[in-house]
């Protein structure tokens, strides 16, 4: 997934360690222990909650755009997650910030925690993703 991002991102020279964390312990060499990232939590809105808070909240989908493209709550602002760190500033602080994400994909973790690290206090997000909202008979724009 990172290596995916990173080539949308135009780096070509990717190469992938496909033994992950673990086999690169068991090789022997080093590993940081420390927790690096802090628990933050994240309330979770269902559908259901999030329609009756529409008009209230900022909806920020960070998937990609050309997914949605293909189908996004209406009046939701699209920032892909790769890109909120250039484009934090054009998101609201002072309201509400609902983050949406690919169902499955949970890019609502890092997306909050960095929104938390910058001083977006008031988060949530979409329980079930867009799939949850679509599943509720909510209607999503093309």
């Amino acid at each position: 997934m990172a290596a995916g991002l990173a080539a949308e991102l135009g780096y070509k020279n990717l190469m992938i360690y496909s033994d992950g964390v673990p086999g690169w312990g068991k090789a022997g060499h080093p590993l940081n222990k420390e927790k690096a990232v802090p628990v933050v939590q994240i309330p979770p809105l269902n559908p259901g909650q999030l329609k009756d808070m529409m008009g209230t909240v900022h909806i920020l989908d960070v998937r990609m755009e050309s997914v949605y493209k293909a189908g996004h709550i209406q009046g939701s602002q699209n920032i892909p997650i790769f890109s909120l760190s250039k484009r934090l500033h054009e998101v609201p602080i002072n309201k509400k910030i609902v983050v949406v994400d690919s169902f499955g994909v949970q890019a609502y973790v890092p997306s909050c925690w960095f929104m938390k690290s910058k001083r977006y206090n008031d988060i949530s997000f979409l329980q079930g993703s867009i799939g949850a909202w679509t599943k509720e008979g909510f209607t999503i724009e093309k």
